[in-house]
């Protein structure tokens, strides 16, 4: 797919295996719901995500098999580390791939695959002046939160890229040592080597299971308010299918409300058009 750079300087990434692919497929269907002016990036790192992609004729989206892109490094990297942990290892590989190959494109938004957009990030994001990096705090601690971060193709922007990148390769596993915690710890360190890392503190970005306690969540006309502003998105970690029907929660938290009720209806809606073009395949997900 080529892409139109001269009209949008402005990106969406994010990466896959067969084991998010409905978490990705209802992603998708909130960017263009809420009709963002950005190119979206999706890096599959299996080959059953690549080829059911393409399958089901995602159009709006430039799909990339991510196994060309790796190298002796990330081979290695691959078969030293779990899965998920290779995917939060080349969070910063697949963000410097867009801005190497696509020049006119100025910032890149990383979002997990598990996000889903109740409104526009943009009109936010581009009334912030002085920026190099964007983050947000998991807002029940300082800590910041990998799921949700940009950056911008400045000097600053493309040097706290590389460094992020450096870490990531060097550590990057889901157990807490040292202030770590797979890529997440090392975005904490930006800020002491990198002026204009700006934290990103609207109470729409990044709500979640572990800060939904701070605000009041409602809903008027099937738009999603916190604290009477807009939800921009909320982040759906720690949720997981385990049938076409049925979930359960990774954290001891309950799900309740029109959020989690729409999103898991989304989900269930995705996994039937998942298995009427692919029959058999949601089995991955269930494992």
């Amino acid at each position: 797919m080529k892409i139109r750079t001269e009209i949008m300087d402005i990106a969406l990434c994010t990466i896959i295996s067969k084991l998010r692919i409905h978490q990705f497929l209802a992603l998708y269907e909130s960017i263009i719901k809420n009709r963002m002016a950005a190119h979206l990036f999706v890096f599959c790192v299996d080959r059953e995500s690549y080829d059911l992609l393409k399958k089901m004729g995602i159009s709006k989206a430039v799909i990339i098999d991510f196994s060309k892109l790796e190298d002796k490094t990330l081979i290695n990297l691959r078969k030293e580390r779990k899965i998920y942990e290779y995917c939060w290892t080349i969070k910063p590989v697949v963000i410097e791939y867009i801005f190497k190959k696509h020049s006119k494109i100025k910032k890149i938004l990383y979002v997990d695959s598990d996000i889903y957009f109740f409104s526009d990030p943009l009109s936010i994001i581009n009334r912030i002046k002085k920026w190099s990096v964007i983050v947000t705090t998991h807002r029940s601690s300082k800590n910041i939160n990998g799921g949700f971060v940009c950056f911008k193709r400045d000097k600053i922007g493309l040097e706290a890229l590389k460094w992020w990148k450096r870490q990531c390769f060097n550590w990057c596993y889901d157990y807490f040592d040292n202030g770590n915690f797979g890529d997440q710890g090392h975005l904490d360190r930006l800020k002491k080597h990198y002026r204009n890392i700006y934290y990103l503190e609207h109470p729409g970005f990044n709500v979640a299971s572990w800060n939904e306690h701070l605000y009041q969540i409602k809903t008027y006309d099937d738009r999603v308010y916190v604290d009477n502003v807009r939800m921009v998105f909320y982040h759906f970690s720690g949720l997981r299918m385990i049938n076409k029907t049925d979930y359960i929660m990774l954290w001891q938290f309950e799900p309740k409300g029109y959020v989690y009720g729409h999103y898991i209806n989304v989900l269930r809606k995705k996994i039937e058009e998942i298995e009427n073009v692919s029959p058999g395949f949601t089995d991955n997900i269930f494992k």
